[in-house]
């Protein structure tokens, strides 16, 4: 297990699997393109199955690094995250839900957020200021009313047309 260890830790896995990321987006962004599908639709479809089964791979790979303790691997939200979205990617959809599956592997580009640890950290202080940010909507709405109070009083006289009412 050290050597899967350090096989699926190493910076050439990693770099590895953020290739895969790209190609995927990019697959995905190619696929917005009719005359793109009509004439490579076969195969961006054979390389999206690929890409997927490279994904699995991977999330085997850093099960298995656990050996038998491989629910260690979900206790990542990360990992969490990636394993939806390959579990959603392989859903039975029909015609009615093909978008949801086009959603499914739009999201992998998402993993990107997986990948870079740096970009972990941005996105999990994001995560964080959510409730501060409620405050900040509130005060901009407290400021919004003052100011639309205040512009109704001083420009009603020159503009009664947009400046008639509050709600104006």
């Amino acid at each position: 297990m050290p050597q899967l260890q350090k096989f699926v830790n190493s910076k050439g896995f990693q770099w590895s699997v953020l290739v895969i990321i790209c190609i995927a987006a990019t697959l995905v962004g190619i696929e917005t393109y009719p005359a793109a599908m009509d004439r490579y639709g076969d195969t961006i479809t054979q390389l999206n199955r690929i890409i997927l089964w490279a994904f699995v791979v991977e999330a085997v790979l850093k099960m298995a690094q656990y050996g038998r303790g491989f629910l260690r691997y979900f206790k990542d939200p990360w990992n969490v995250f990636d394993f939806v979205i390959i579990g959603v990617c392989f859903l039975p959809v029909n015609a009615q839900y093909a978008a949801v599956l086009r959603l499914a592997r739009i999201f992998r580009a998402l993993r990107l957020v997986t990948a870079l640890p740096k970009l972990q950290l941005l996105v999990n202080a994001l995560l964080k200021s959510i409730p501060s940010m409620i405050y900040v909507g509130l005060l901009l709405t407290l400021l919004f009313y003052v100011y639309g109070v205040m512009a109704v009083f001083l420009f009603r006289a020159n503009d009664p047309v947009h400046f008639c009412d509050l709600q104006t």
